[in-house]
């Protein structure tokens, strides 16, 4: 089976272009344009998430006059309470209209990035500069001043086995000063090597040790073992829109579901 041929399929399964657009995050319209014929650019980034997303899976249309249940059974329509199919219809209404607003909001930060590196390098032609790339943050003002559009690249960090060297060092620091009191120092610093449900631990607290003014020369040791320990795995770049109110603030413009 061809791509397209497995993206109708998909279609056909999901029940509608947008839920499969949500799946792939493309926007709907994207997705009509592929099984039209009628999409202007490459196609390649689009099939290859076809085939990553529903290759290999069996896709099964379900039989006109039943639906599927959570566990996989087939159950007739007629024999399913009013109030379920009226729940079915209601949250599958939602999720569609939700994952088509995902797949907008996803093909907009992508036009966003294009869109904001394109401008940097037309403005670093001007004194002969090719940037190549996306790298750093960026702050761009409006002529007025009135609104703002921040990039802002942020690196995920993560410690390697010198950690457990820098809290061994620690712990003999601790031992030296709380043998006769200080509990509430232990329990502070202790606490920065808590670790959350996901067992992964607040690199912030730990990178806020280093900020203490301690002296003593085995804290100091513990310090550089921190510093020694962090290893870059990534970086995410977040793009953010502001709005100066009347009292000079600037107000981002929310993009959260939850914050609108």
């Amino acid at each position: 089976m061809d791509w397209i041929s497995l993206l109708r399929r998909a279609v056909q399964v999901e029940g509608s272009q947008a839920a499969v657009a949500g799946k792939l995050n493309y926007s709907p319209a994207t997705i009509s344009q592929v099984l039209n014929d009628s999409y202007n650019g490459s196609t390649d980034a689009i099939r290859d998430k076809v085939l990553i997303t529903y290759g290999g899976k069996t896709m099964q249309a379900i039989p006109d006059g039943y639906k599927q249940n959570a566990i996989g059974h087939l159950v007739p329509i007629e024999s399913i309470k009013e109030i379920d199919l009226a729940r079915d219809e209601f949250v599958k209404e939602v999720v569609t209209k939700a994952q088509a607003l995902a797949a907008t909001v996803a093909e907009f930060k992508q036009r966003i990035a294009a869109d904001m590196q394109a401008f940097l390098d037309l403005s670093a032609e001007k004194y002969g500069v090719t940037l190549g790339g996306a790298k750093g943050n960026i702050n761009l003002v409006s002529f007025d001043g009135r609104y703002k559009v921040l990039r802002d690249v942020s690196e995920r960090l993560d410690f390697d086995e010198r950690l457990q060297t820098a809290k061994a060092l620690i712990d003999e620091c601790l031992r030296e000063w709380t043998r006769d009191s200080g509990a509430e120092v232990r329990t502070l610093i202790e606490d920065a090597f808590q670790v959350d449900k996901k067992g992964r631990i607040n690199t912030k607290r730990i990178l806020g040790l280093r900020k203490l003014e301690i002296k003593h020369p085995t804290w100091i040791k513990a310090m550089e073992a921190i510093s020694d320990a962090v290893t870059v795995t990534g970086s995410c770049t977040y793009y953010r829109v502001y709005e100066r109110n009347e009292q000079g603030e600037y107000r981002q413009v929310n993009l959260d579901f939850s914050g609108v």
